[in-house]
């Protein structure tokens, strides 16, 4: 398998302080691949150190393409978005974009910033200021930024915070676009699990710098399972019966998962028929952010 981004022992650390940590990373060319962790897991600070923006530890190595993070060919086709879009409050989106483009030495630069801009539907923005968007507007527009030069590689860190859901529909049909018409790779972070998970194609789950678990998207779907959640006016006596009847039972912070077993109405009879009254019952099948709890859940407990 060829990789767009692969590391090995990647490290980083601030006042002695790990922020990544030996990260062996694998994003298959092609790939969609969601960096999923929690606030200061180490998910900007790792596309940062690919993006070339820190400098790694001495022993950490990052190859793009096959080749060294600092070979320039591979470097300008990549398209970044890290944190914020970096524009001048009072020039216009169109100004901003023109700027951009011709730093990329792009020989049509104006035709590529009306291409960049329709591609997430903000032509109609190209003469406000930038100061003047919103947050999910100025998103959008780091978005469109990144498209510009048509890249083979896309670096984006959160680029959904902020956009309302028809916003969030439209960077997801962009990104699924370029990736699938385009072949571009993406590297992508976010809180958003639901709407990550309409377009990954691979996982890398990350916890205090360290890579936790690297899976396809498929594993993910296939590994899910439907429990029942179930609400009872006596959960110990609830979880005793009812892990005689289903493969297992899980205490739950809404009560009981009951796995194995998805007959709600044949467990809500069975406690009944017991004694245990039942407040709450409903069928629920495990996604992408409880896999990710148990991913980072297990990590801890290793």
């Amino acid at each position: 398998m060829r990789y767009a981004i692969e590391t090995h022992d990647l490290s980083k650390r601030f006042h002695g302080m790990y922020a990544v940590r030996h990260l062996d990373m694998h994003v298959p060319e092609g790939a969609i691949y969601g960096f999923i962790g929690e606030n200061g897991s180490g998910k900007s600070t790792t596309e940062k150190l690919v993006c070339g923006l820190l400098v790694p530890e001495r022993g950490s190595e990052i190859r793009l393409y096959g080749r060294p993070v600092d070979d320039a060919q591979v470097r300008a086709r990549m398209g970044v978005l890290i944190e914020n879009p970096g524009c001048f409050p009072d020039s216009t989106v169109f100004q901003n974009m023109f700027m951009q483009a011709m730093n990329l030495g792009l020989c049509n630069p104006g035709e590529e910033v009306e291409r960049a801009l329709g591609a997430v539907r903000m032509t109609g923005a190209a003469n406000r200021k930038f100061g003047q968007c919103s947050l999910g507007m100025k998103q959008r527009i780091g978005v469109a930024q990144a498209l510009m030069g048509h890249p083979r590689l896309l670096i984006l860190d959160e680029p959904i915070n902020g956009l309302d859901a028809d916003g969030m529909r439209i960077v997801r049909e962009t990104l699924l676009r370029v990736n699938r018409e385009e072949g571009v790779t993406i590297l992508i972070s976010s809180h958003i699990l639901g709407e990550l998970s309409k377009i990954a194609t691979h996982y890398g789950i990350l916890r205090e710098g360290t890579l936790v678990q690297e899976v396809l998207a498929n594993q993910v779907r296939e590994r899910s399972k439907e429990y029942v959640l179930v609400r009872t006016s006596d959960d110990r006596a609830a979880y005793r019966l009812l892990r005689e009847r289903a493969d297992r039972v899980e205490p739950d912070e809404d009560g009981l998962r009951v796995y194995g077993q998805t007959d709600s109405a044949a467990i809500a009879t069975a406690l009944f028929q017991a004694g245990i009254s039942v407040s709450h019952i409903e069928l629920r099948r495990v996604g992408l952010e409880e896999y990710y709890i148990d991913a980072v859940s297990d990590g801890r407990r290793q």
